[in-house]
């Protein structure tokens, strides 16, 4: 699917903006009754991204490096399909199942963003979700 930010930005409903839905087969996806991204003004908002393979539907091998690098390049490929990418990102909220797993995810992370950086939130959870992936999640709104 082929979107178009700025067709999204000007279409309106009885003056309420528009919103228009981001669906890629590069990325893992989404559970039913999610999104991958929703563009809504010229803004591309993103779902939450772990380290799964978008070939074989399950968490790459590896560690916390790995899963931040797959999440990343999950993130990537939908923002692509919403005609934008990484260089556009304004915030990322990072969820960590274990703040020792800081250093690792972030010396990846680095790797994927240009400087200005993006405004980083970063949460550490116990949750059975991440206790079992320990993986970053990523989501993001964009210019």
């Amino acid at each position: 699917m082929s979107t178009d930010p700025s067709q999204a930005s000007l279409a309106t409903t009885r003056g309420n903006p528009t919103k228009q839905a981001v669906r890629t087969q590069k990325a893992p996806p989404p559970l039913p009754f999610f999104s991958q991204a929703i563009i809504c003004q010229g803004m591309v908002y993103c779902s939450g991204s772990i380290g799964v393979s978008p070939i074989t539907k399950k968490l790459v091998e590896g560690g916390v490096g790995d899963r931040t690098a797959q999440a990343l390049n999950n993130l990537s490929a939908v923002l692509e399909e919403a005609n934008s990418s990484l260089r556009n990102v304004v915030k990322c909220n990072v969820f960590l199942s274990d703040m020792t797993n800081f250093a690792a995810m972030n010396r990846v992370y680095d790797t994927f963003f240009e400087d200005p950086k993006p405004v980083v939130d970063l949460c550490s959870l116990v949750l059975v979700i991440l206790k079992i992936t320990n993986s970053l999640s990523p989501s993001a709104a964009l210019v």
